[in-house]
């Protein structure tokens, strides 16, 4: 179980690496990743980028401009 501490400091990392995707459009789990791999085993900081990452790519692909001319024009690529 993690304490209060443990909690606050991954709510704080995914605050500030969630702005940096904001202004930059990329870097969560880079940012995310440097800081956490600070306080925790690399597999277990892993671990937690899944869902958060997932979960910002496909709103960021979904809310986009065009995402069926991005297919259109990318297919061969998703084969």
């Amino acid at each position: 179980m993690l304490s209060a501490g443990a909690v606050a400091f991954i709510g704080a990392v995914f605050l500030a690496a969630g702005l940096v995707k904001g202004v930059v459009g990329m870097g969560l789990p880079t940012v995310a990743m440097g800081l956490l791999a600070a306080a925790m085993p690399p597999a277990e900081a892993a671990a937690l980028l899944l869902i958060p990452s997932l979960v910002t790519n496909l709103w960021q692909l979904f809310t986009g401009p065009s995402f069926g001319g991005l297919c259109k024009r990318l297919w061969t690529m998703m084969a």
